[in-house]
């Protein structure tokens, strides 16, 4: 089931681990700035891709329990 978003351009899976147990995580590349003090934030946009994780998360059960959002762009501040 993918994550349909248009600013969502990779999608990766991962273990995360501490000492009290494991979550699976989903990472997710995009092309936005998350940084709200960039010139070219979107917030329109981030908050669209954040409500498509969320709706993600709903359902997949327990397939994936954790989604970090990490941008690609070359020029962040």
């Amino acid at each position: 089931m993918p994550l349909d978003n248009p600013h969502a351009s990779n999608v990766l899976f991962g273990l995360e681990v501490s000492l009290t147990g494991m979550v699976n995580v989903m990472v997710l590349e995009t092309d936005l700035h998350l940084n709200v003090r960039h010139p070219r934030h979107d917030a329109q946009a981030v908050n669209k891709l954040l409500v498509d994780a969320r709706k993600y998360l709903e359902r997949s059960g327990d397939q994936v329990t954790k989604i970090s959002i990490v941008s690609i762009c070359s020029d962040q501040m």
